[in-house]
This record gives C-alpha cells, structure tokens and sequence, in this order.
C-alpha cells in the first residue's frame, strides 16, 4: 500500500549484507515509501560492499584505504568537507523531504548544508555503542531528531538539549528467521555453542574458556594478528555470516552466546537476530534486556563466566527447555522488526 507520510526519503550509510542502512532501505520500500540509499563510504572510495559479497570480508587491501582516507580527513578539514560536500550533494539530488543518517561521522556542515538547500527534515539513526562515538560530530550538527540504541548516550545527548531519543535495535523478517538446515548444512554449522561478530579481547577471554569444555564455532570477520590464541584460532572459521548465513550459523547450534563489547546500557544487534531465527541464547545481562524479552522464559542470561559454563552445562542436557525458550523469544522479537521501529521513529517525528 503507498504511504504517503514522505513523498521521497534518502538513507545514508554503508550499503552491505545486514548493514543497518540496507536493512532500512528494504523495510522502507516494503512499507510502500519511494526510498533511495546514498553509500557514503563508497563514495570515499574503495570496494567494501563488493569485498564482502565475493568474499565474505573486506580486502586488507580495501581496509587500508579506507583507514587512509580516514585518517586524511581527520588530519585535514578541507580534504575531510570535501568528501562530505559530495556525499551531501548526492542526496540532495534525489530531492527528499526526509534524510536518514546511520553513521556518527557525518560533519554538521553537511548536515547544515542538506536542510538548506534539500529542505528537508535530517534526523540520525545511530545503532551503535558509545565506544563508537568517534569526533561525536552529531552532538554539533541540527538533526531534527536522534535515535541511539543506548540510553547511556541518550541521557548523555539530553544533558545539553538535544532532541535524543532511545530505540532499540532490529529484526529483518527476509532473513532473521527460523531456518531448517539441510544435511550438508550440518556438517558446516552443528556444535554446541556459536557467537557472529569481531573477536575482541573480552570476548576472545569468554569463549577461549569455552572451548576448554565445549565444541566451538566462531564466525566473523579475520582474526586480528595481535591474538595469539591457539583454541580461538582453532573454533573461528575464519568467515563472517550474514543474512540467511547467519540464520543458519544460528540453527546449527545448541546455544548462541552473546556478549557485549561495549554497551553500557543497550544490547547489540544480535540479541535480536537469534531471538527472530529462533536460536536459543544466554546473553550477557544488561538492566535493558527486562524491558524487551522475559528472562529465564524468552531469554537467558549470564552475569560472570562462572554462571555462562554453569548455565551452557544445564542447557545442553535439557533441549526441550531450550526449545520453548527460543520459539518464546522468536515470538517476542516479532514486534521487533525494521518496520516496527522505523514507525515509532514516523511517530515521534510526528509529535515534536
């Protein structure tokens, strides 16, 4: 059906599997907006998007000119005003009423320079944690409004009069959902425990006791040189998983554990995606997750390794608990979804 709250909207962030501006970018023109997507980090250049489809990782080579660029822009104003004039002036081609902004690094020139001649509402959709805040542009430019997923930075935005906002991560039904494997698939995905993302240090800590006692799969982007582990190394199949991949990485395991890195008070994209596939996890305990799944009855949770081990040991022997858990949690994070979010979003842009 058309919905012609806006007549033209433009998304702009990173185009690639599961990134959050692809996925908003689909539900949008679902939902019957007329919705175009501007790559600002192609147009600094490099073959991100292209790395990952082929590859499943970007290039070393495609990282490293990404970090020159990045760090050009940050040694140089103009070089860095720029890049963004032409990111700016792509979207103000397509002439929208409404700009979504999913990055933090967005220079509130640009910004300025959007409202003015696109004159259009700008708002910021930032879905990630306050370790990323970066130069913390978005605190200096004229967003008509801004959405994080951690209170944390919501009450930090607030503080000085910014029109901040807290929503939740999401779910994209086409491909967080419950998936049956074929056999060939079992044999790449089964274990016992699994997790998808970056291997950081705190991480690296939690599952390398892990694999002292259970079978292992990691899926993400290449191992940094500087960990050293050799039962990480072992577990990590040296592969990101996204979209339907992850669904399946998800299906393959008894338990999905899920750590923060550094949330505050807000949880990660992936407790809602293994939520949708159906997965059943033990996810680190944030105060948040209270308001978003019934612990011990859609989710389970873990405050210290000790507790994790002692709660994976009970779980894999008792599968029919772990089943009614994760169809329960599928069930809730139904209400989850990139529609459901981007119309709370429509509404509070409504009421200000």
């Amino acid at each position: 059906m058309e919905n012609n709250t806006y007549k033209k909207i433009v998304v702009v962030g990173p185009n690639h599997p599961d990134s959050l501006p692809k996925c908003t970018y689909i539900a949008l023109q679902d939902m019957g907006y007329s919705v175009s997507l501007v790559d600002d980090r192609a147009i600094m250049g490099g073959s991100y998007a292209k790395d990952i489809e082929k590859r499943g990782n970007p290039r070393r080579s495609t990282l490293i000119k990404l970090r020159i660029k990045e760090a050009r822009m940050q040694l140089s104003p103009k070089y860095e005003e720029k890049v963004f004039q032409k990111v700016a002036d792509k979207v103000i081609e397509h002439e929208p009423d409404l700009v979504i902004i999913h990055n933090g690094r967005t220079p509130a020139h640009t910004i300025k320079r959007i409202k003015e001649r696109a004159k259009a509402k700008v708002i910021l959709w930032f879905a990630d944690h306050p370790a990323n805040l970066g130069r913390q542009y978005m605190f200096l430019a004229q967003y008509d409004a801004m959405f994080f997923k951690d209170k944390y930075i919501v009450d930090m935005a607030r503080r000085i009069n910014l029109p901040a906002y807290y929503l939740p991560e999401s779910v994209m039904p086409k491909w967080h959902k419950k998936v049956e494997l074929t056999e060939e698939e079992k044999k790449i995905y089964s274990c016992e425990i699994t997790t998808a993302g970056n291997m950081y240090p705190y991480r690296a800590r939690i599952f390398e006791e892990l694999t002292k006692e259970f079978d292992v799969k990691l899926w993400g982007p290449s191992i940094p040189k500087w960990l050293y582990s050799k039962a990480i190394r072992k577990a990590h199949q040296h592969k990101s998983v996204m979209e339907l991949d992850k669904a399946k990485a998800f299906a393959g395991a008894d338990i999905v554990v899920n750590t923060f890195q550094a949330e505050v008070q807000g949880v990660n994209l992936r407790t809602f995606e293994a939520a949708a596939c159906s997965a059943f996890q033990i996810c680190e305990y944030r105060k948040e997750l209270e308001e978003l799944f019934e612990i011990g009855k859609e989710i389970v949770v873990f405050k210290n390794i000790d507790e994790l081990k002692e709660k994976v040991r009970y779980y894999l022997k008792n599968p029919e608990e772990r089943k009614n858990i994760a169809e329960a949690g599928m069930r809730r994070a139904q209400s989850y979804t990139y529609a459901h979010r981007i119309e709370e979003i429509f509404q509070t842009l409504k009421n200000i």
